[in-house]
This record gives C-alpha cells, structure tokens and sequence, in this order.
C-alpha cells in the first residue's frame, strides 16, 4: 500500500495550464491521443477542482511502480479511501481497471478492450489554441510563420527558436526510444503530406539496410493506432498510395535542412478539413475533395488571382467529374476572388481560414 499512499498524497500540479478546446467530463471516460499532445496535463487540471481526498492520480510509466502490487490493491485503497475519481495514466492493460464512481483511463491509441467507455480524442494544438500559447502574441501572419516552425505540440509552442530543433529531436527520442523506429520515422518523414504505400516505402528503406517487412508493416500499424500518422486516401482508386499525415507537421520537418512548406501546410490542412468532412480524398489536381458538400480546395501558398486562375483551370477536367460546387485557394497572404465556369472561387489566406467557422 506504500506506493499508492505516495500516489494518493502527491497529485502532480498542472503548472501553467492553458485552456484547451476540449474538457473531460464528470463520467467515465478514455481520453485518448497522440504522444506529446497534452493528455496529462489536461487530466491534471481537471483532478485540480476535485478535492484531494477524492482522487488518485497514477503514472503507470512511473519507474518506481510496482504493478503486481497494484493490480491486487488498487481495489480495496479505492474503497477504504472512498476515492470518487481515478486516473490511470500512460495505461498499458497491465493493472485491472477499478470501480469507482469515475475511473480516467488515458492512453494514446484508444482503449479497445472495453467497448463500453467512452472515448475522448485529445489532439495536437490547432491554429486557433496555438495563439493562445503563444509567450508574445504577434499579428496573425506572423503567429502563422511560428505556427509552421514550432508545430502543434504544446511544449514546443513556448519554446524559444533557438532551441526548437533541439527540443523536437529530445521529443523524438523521447516517442521512439528505438532507434529503429526513429530511423523509419526519417525515412518517412521525406514524404510528409505525400503519397506513399507500404510497399514503397519498405522498397526504399530496404536499401538503405536490413529491414524485415513484417516489422515495418506492424510497426506502420501500430503508429497509426497510436495517433502518429494517419492517411489521406485518393479518389475512385482505393489501392492508390493515400497521403501520409503525421499527427505533428514540425518533428517531420526538424528531421531535414531543406523544409518541405507543402508538406507542412498539406498536412494543417488536412488535419482542419478531416473533422468536418471525414469522407475527404485527394486526385492528381485536386489537393482535397469532400464528396458530400462537392467543395474542392487548393494548396498554392504563393498565389494571386491570374496564377490562381491558372491554377483552377488546370483542375477544370477534374472539377467536373467530381461535380464540385466551389473551390477555395488556400494561400499564405493573398485574398482574392472570382468565378470559374459559374463556380465561385476564393483565395484566403491560412491564417484567416484557420480561424474561420
């Protein structure tokens, strides 16, 4: 009972804490996300309005747990303490989840083994919940600029520009302790915002060194259950390699001294776009469609209204097979508009369009 004692007195404090968009709710719940995204920090906040004497916090990756212990007593401290909230972080299935009247199971992929829990995705900071992490909030084309260099994990947000690569490769060793992994993550982090399959990536890795395929299969799978990286698939071809999105568009781009910006900002986009319209694909001209409100939308960073018209006339055979309705040109300064073939355009900037309903 020592360990849980040390665990019941000592609440780590969420030092700083700034307001997310998410909340956790007063019921059972498995709050879920990628590495580094924010999990703890919010589920430490919320057990600050909880009296102390209500609730337990626990760091399953704390290295002086003693989990067989904990799995036999947990039970039975709940109860003698008549604890109302307990919080399992960093939960593996290695300790028996226990009966409480609130039990916050916080993991990175969600937690499968029981169906019955309801699930809150946490994930990386969007545009919108980066300003107001920002130490010096600038005007929004610069907040914009920091938000590409900095990424979407909160601790890097604060982080001063000389020591963002450093921190992001500390984090990166922190997520892949393998080294493996961290050189698969390389490898991979070439194509950020870019098709890629398996199989090809695999034919790449190849040969560069030995590489099992079963491993870089498993290991894909399990980077996509925990929140890593996900995919944007194309349009009417269901075997076409489908984009590859990282849950954080900076670690990739830490990883290169020659920065991808349309990787970084294919994959802001992507990520803004999936939560509406979970149904959204690619084409070959076309950088995103959602099938179901026929909206396209273009990535042309540098665009005006004449090259931004050249740039929709060169989509026109693919607008029209996929019966798109309007198009919006996504840009990093530029605003203008027009119609094309009855079809309204327009060209926004991505700070503004970040921020917009």
């Amino acid at each position: 009972m020592e360990q849980l004692e040390a665990f019941y007195e000592s609440t780590p404090k969420a030092v700083g804490f700034i307001e997310r968009k998410i909340e956790i709710p007063s019921y059972t719940v498995n709050l879920f996300g990628p590495p580094k995204s924010g999990k703890t920090w919010l589920v430490l906040d919320y057990l600050s309005n909880i009296p102390k004497k209500r609730h337990i916090y626990i760091d399953l990756r704390d290295l002086r747990l003693d989990k067989s212990a904990l799995g036999v007593e947990l039970e039975a401290f709940i109860r003698r303490h008549r604890i109302e909230t307990a919080v399992l972080d960093h939960y593996d299935g290695s300790v028996p989840l226990p009966s409480c009247r609130q039990c916050i199971v916080v993991t990175e992929a969600p937690y499968g083994d029981n169906p019955f829990i309801p699930l809150l995705h946490c994930p990386t900071l969007d545009f919108e919940e980066f300003l107001a992490f920002e130490r010096r909030p600038q005007d929004l084309e610069h907040s914009f600029s920091h938000y590409l260099r900095s990424g979407s994990l909160p601790a890097m947000s604060q982080r001063h520009d000389t020591l963002l690569t450093m921190g992001m490769h500390e984090t990166l060793r922190l997520i892949f302790p393998d080294a493996k992994e961290r050189d698969l993550f390389r490898t991979m982090a070439r194509f950020q915002g870019k098709p890629i399959s398996a199989h090809q990536l695999y034919t790449i890795v190849k040969k560069e060194r030995r590489i099992s395929k079963d491993w870089l299969y498993k290991t894909l799978k399990l980077w996509e259950d925990r929140g890593i990286v996900s995919y944007l698939p194309k349009a009417e071809r269901t075997r076409a390699a489908a984009k590859a999105l990282f849950f954080d568009f900076a670690l990739p781009a830490s990883l290169y001294f020659e920065k991808s910006l349309m990787g970084q900002l294919t994959v802001i986009a992507a990520r803004r776009l999936m939560e509406r319209h979970p149904d959204l694909l690619y084409s070959d001209r076309i950088d995103f469609i959602d099938p179901e409100s026929r909206r396209a939308w273009l990535l042309s960073p540098f665009a005006d209204a004449r090259n931004g018209a050249r740039r929709v006339a060169a989509a026109a055979e693919e607008i029209e097979r996929y019966g798109i309705e309007a198009v919006t040109i996504l840009t990093i300064a530029n605003t203008f508009s027009f119609t094309f073939e009855k079809r309204p355009v327009k060209g926004e900037p991505f700070y503004q369009w970040m921020l917009g309903d």
